[in-house]
């Protein structure tokens, strides 16, 4: 069984318990504007450029038989025109071109994630992200599988939106869900991602009447679902469903701005990560709701 992925993150602390190797697979069925990895949201390989890598020689340029690169100020791409034949990657000097988004078997993705079992620990292990791992969800289940078979303990990061299908087949391989509750409003959820959230909360409650080892998380974006409102009402959700739930709030992270200026594409969120007592103020709400567990970065 083969899948696309775009990236991996070796000694990983911060996608479940321990240290970990996380697998990025491509592909989502959300459109949120804040996205930390643009580059994983089409299911399809694509041709990723980096500024700050080119030296503006035009070798790139010259070399493409598709005529899908320009130089002005910088490389331009023409995706419609690029076949991903690899010549520009080839020649650029400055390795400032590449193929974002390779194809691999389950068994060659199981073999990179396990490749620093031995840092593993007895808490560390294994995570798929993306993207949304879901998208994938036969590769994904075939690749935790693998891992387990080598005692890894495995973990997905994922929004949820995806067939009972799927949910179903990750519950005998994966160790820990670690899902994302962005919005509670429905409304909100549909014109901000771009999809209903009737499902990611159907699934949600499947999971935890299933037994399954969950933790739900959501990302403070400035503008967007930083606000009172949202977060008391996603805690009040959580302690309906799960008396013991865990809930983590994610602080806003803005490095990724570099990457939407590769994609010339301007990054909608301004601000700047939350302050300590900012994020206590959110923690506080968290407890007024009655979450037992609240999970700090």
């Amino acid at each position: 069984m083969k899948g696309i992925i775009f990236d991996l993150k070796r000694f990983a602390v911060h996608d479940g318990g321990g240290l970990r190797s996380t697998l990025f697979l491509k592909g989502c069925p959300l459109h949120c504007p804040w996205c930390q990895n643009p580059e994983g949201m089409d299911s399809h390989p694509a041709l990723w450029y980096s500024p700050n890598d080119c030296l503006s020689c035009g070798t790139c340029v010259a070399a493409c038989p598709g005529q899908a690169l320009t130089l002005k100020e910088r490389i331009h791409v023409e995706h419609g025109k690029c076949t991903l034949c690899g010549t520009c990657e080839d020649v650029c000097p400055g390795s400032a071109l590449q193929r974002m988004g390779a194809e691999v078997t389950a068994r060659e993705a199981a073999e990179m994630l396990l490749r620093d079992s031995v840092f593993f620990g007895e808490d560390g292990g294994v995570t798929l992200s993306g993207g949304e791992v879901l998208m994938q969800w036969e590769f994904a289940a075939e690749i935790l599988r693998l891992c387990r078979e080598q005692g890894a303990d495995t973990a997905i990061e994922t929004c949820l939106l995806a067939p009972k299908a799927a949910i179903q087949a990750m519950l005998p391989v994966t160790n820990q869900f670690l899902i994302d509750i962005k919005y509670l409003d429905p409304a909100l959820h549909r014109e901000i991602l771009g999809a209903d959230n009737r499902r990611i909360l159907e699934n949600y409650e499947f999971l935890v009447d299933q037994g399954a080892k969950v933790l739900v998380r959501t990302p403070l974006i400035p503008g967007y679902t930083a606000t009172e409102e949202n977060i008391r009402s996603i805690a009040r959700y959580i302690k309906s469903i799960d008396e013991k739930g865990k809930y983590e709030l994610l602080n806003f992270n803005p490095l990724c701005r570099s990457k939407y200026a590769a994609m010339e594409k301007k990054y909608p969120v301004e601000g700047k990560a939350f302050s300590e007592e900012e994020m206590e103020r959110f923690y506080g709400i968290l407890k007024e709701e009655g979450i037992l567990y609240i999970i700090k970065e």
